[in-house]
């Protein structure tokens, strides 16, 4: 094989180890930190159950298919159906060609020896590095089984056997808040990777906060596998990339680096759509540089960890935004819900008693019918009413009046128009049972109790934890408690 794998902890993946909050004795949490991690538990409180009180299970129930389904805007069922935790971390995913320093530089910043570091291929496969509890590995089925979003990445031919996940509990610069993908070195010729490489690499950069180029300067960064790898990224994710000349300090005297940040410019401007905000940065490890070296050759190592805060401090604002979205969104869903049950409700009782009139209407039509019918064609008066009285015309009472005009119009010309007007209240009647006696889907007692229960939930405790988290920011940043 072209590739050799780290061997795995034994004692680490029996004991199934994985990285949990602080506990005491941690090194203290920053706010950014403290933020991430509690926000992430109002979308996700992992508590184990099927009723958990997180927006993750609220939005679950929300966006149910129920008869109220249709009625709910599109743009917040949207968000209810798409609603993920926000992850505790950001994810800074590493390409370049093959020893580009990809692994050094992941060593350096942790402060650990994680990755073994050679001008050989020592990453043969997609290691993802992040704190954790203790120093643990975990292999391929672990990791996809742990991270939900990296689901696609099983499914591609061969991965999940050349992933793993090694945790440190090292806390230099901002790693608790970092989550580095070390993938393998791109490369021509005929080296064989064991994955679709290139797949796998464009699937990483879905999930990726930054997407970190790393082009070596020793004739191997404008391999064609490489170029056509960043080309494609770039085309989707530009925001995300960034570019980084590595190993600066091995790149000869000033005439071989300027000639070589010139071919690489070059390579990347001709492959990019927008070019304006194309920038080669610079960088090697200053620990392994000559003081002469550091003094005179610009390293923008310290700017990539500035970069690297900046997305930090800008992934805790966006979370507390889209935190403040979700709940807002979330309890317009369960307002809808409330005022189109209210519909319905009324709806329901105007039906019932449709259905009283309508049926009691329908039930007399027919026994005029039916009296009609007998009197016309069966010449027969059931209950005598129109029996002739041999009582004089001065004597008959008004009451005999009447019902003498209701026989008169039963059997007026035969009958017939008489019976055509039955029918057509009937089947008149008829047509307004249905229609008005339909009745429709509302909310079970049950429902309602958890539709207060959501909307009580998000606007009293979940807002109230996002105005403290808000209050955490701000009093971090101005270092004011009157903030």
């Amino acid at each position: 094989s072209n590739f050799r794998h780290s061997p795995l902890s034994e004692r680490h993946l029996e004991l199934g180890e994985i990285a949990m909050p602080p506990k005491k004795g941690d090194p203290e949490q920053t706010v950014s930190e403290k933020i991430l991690v509690e926000a992430s538990r109002v979308y996700d409180a992992r508590d184990g159950e099927e009723d958990s009180k997180d927006l993750k299970t609220y939005a679950a129930f929300l966006s149910r298919q129920d008869a109220f389904y249709k009625h709910i805007p599109k743009t917040l069922m949207d968000r209810a159906i798409n609603l993920r935790p926000p992850r505790d971390r950001i994810t800074c995913l590493l390409i370049g060609n093959h020893s580009a320093g990809k692994s050094s530089f992941t060593n350096w910043y942790v402060g650990e020896q994680i990755q073994n570091e050679s001008v050989a291929i020592e990453t043969a496969g997609i290691t993802i590095i992040r704190r954790g509890r203790s120093r643990t590995t975990w292999k391929g089925p672990q990791t996809i089984s742990a991270f939900p979003h990296l689901e696609n990445l099983a499914k591609i031919d061969g991965v999940v056997d050349f992933l793993a996940t090694e945790f440190s509990t090292s806390v230099e610069k901002n790693f608790p808040l970092v989550e580095f993908i070390d993938t393998p070195g791109l490369t021509d010729g005929t080296l064989k990777y064991p994955f679709d490489v290139d797949q796998v690499i464009y699937e990483l950069a879905e999930h990726a906060t930054m997407i970190m180029v790393f082009l070596d300067p020793i004739g191997k960064a404008l391999v064609s596998r490489c170029m056509n790898v960043v080309e494609r990224l770039a085309f989707k994710h530009a925001a995300k990339m960034s570019y980084y000349l590595t190993k600066f300090d091995t790149a000869g005297d000033e005439v071989d680096r300027t000639n070589v940040v010139s071919q690489i410019v070059q390579e990347l401007q001709g492959r990019m759509r927008a070019t304006h905000a194309l920038k080669l940065h610079t960088m090697f490890l200053p620990e392994r540089a000559t003081e002469e070296v550091r003094r005179g050759l610009p390293n923008k190592i310290d700017e990539l960890c500035q970069n690297i805060q900046r997305e930090i401090d800008s992934r805790v604002q966006d979370v507390l935004d889209n935190l403040s979205k979700d709940c807002e969104a979330l309890s317009a869903i369960v307002d809808e819900k409330v005022e189109r049950n209210k519909k319905c409700v009324n709806h329901n009782r105007f039906a019932s008693v449709w259905y009283t009139v309508l049926s009691c209407g329908f039930m007399l039509l027919l026994s005029v019918l039916a009296y009609w019918a007998l009197l016309n064609f069966g010449e027969t008066d059931v209950g005598g009413f129109c029996t002739h009285s041999d009582e004089p015309a001065s004597e008959v009472s008004e009451g005999k009046a009447k019902v003498s005009l209701y026989c008169s119009l039963l059997r007026l010309g035969g009958g017939i128009p008489a019976g055509i007007l039955l029918v057509a209240l009937m089947v008149g009647t008829a047509v307004l049972w249905f229609k008005k006696t339909k009745q429709v889907e509302q909310l079970s007692g049950e429902e309602k109790k958890k539709l207060e229960a959501i909307q009580t939930h998000i606007n009293g405790t979940i807002i109230k934890q996002h105005k403290q988290l808000k209050k955490k920011l701000t009093e971090d940043v101005l270092e004011d408690k009157l903030a």
